[in-house]
């Protein structure tokens, strides 16, 4: 390598390009129902027994009290654990959701990176940071990386474009600068370069700012 710059160079983007697989990775799922529910047990206290006065013992219709009492705090603790059970597995679909998603997205990067045509391009971005573009034409689609992108201005969100050689852009998506995974973008068909602009926050139905970052699409 050290007497081979184009060996070097590719040797340095395919790091760089490793980096965005590793983006898309799993969470841990949730706890597992039976240590939430023996978690809440340990904390529920039962009602104590009411005893008579007079012999210091329960009499019957105390008993009978006490029974009913103790009926309707064990509903009431049911019924926290079943909605406690519910919000669990809710979490746990949502959590199933997200993986799926990463998941989905892995396969698609995967894809991309093996494309015959696949090429990619760091450019940098005004401000701080720079960008990481990976794109085929063949299979119409490219993926964005960024790294240590500052936070947009109060009141401003950072918009993503596709953009024609005619000047013509097409938003594909806001950008959070914390946003760790890659982003996907589709239909390359006619478009020449990824940009990127600071926009009001909710974003803008076209660019209204110079754009801090432009990256040239393959040919």
């Amino acid at each position: 390598m050290a007497r081979c710059p184009e060996c070097e160079a590719e040797v340095r983007e395919l790091r760089e390009v490793a980096a965005i697989l590793a983006a898309a990775v799993a969470e841990r799922p949730p706890a597992s129902l039976k240590a939430a529910v023996d978690a809440r047990i340990a904390v529920t206290r039962q009602t104590p027994p009411l005893t008579d006065p007079a012999h210091g013992e329960s009499s019957p219709g105390t008993r009978q009290r006490t029974g009913r009492r103790r009926l309707r705090a064990g509903w009431s603790v049911a019924a926290a654990l079943a909605l406690l059970a519910a919000g669990l597995g809710w979490r746990a679909v949502d959590q199933q959701d997200r993986l799926d998603a990463l998941n989905a997205q892995a396969t698609q990067i995967s894809q991309l990176l093996t494309a015959p045509d696949v090429a990619t391009t760091r450019v940098a971005v005004t401000g701080g940071g720079s960008a990481l573009l990976v794109d085929s034409r063949s299979r119409n689609e490219a993926a964005l990386s960024f790294t240590g992108l500052s936070g947009a201005p109060a009141g401003k969100t950072y918009q993503l474009w596709l953009m024609a050689p005619d000047g013509a852009a097409r938003s594909v998506g806001l950008l959070q600068a914390t946003q760790a995974q890659p982003i996907l973008v589709q239909g390359l068909a006619g478009q020449s370069q990824v940009g990127m602009t600071i926009e009001p926050a909710g974003g803008s139905t076209s660019p209204t700012s110079v754009p801090v970052m432009v990256a040239a699409l393959a040919s």
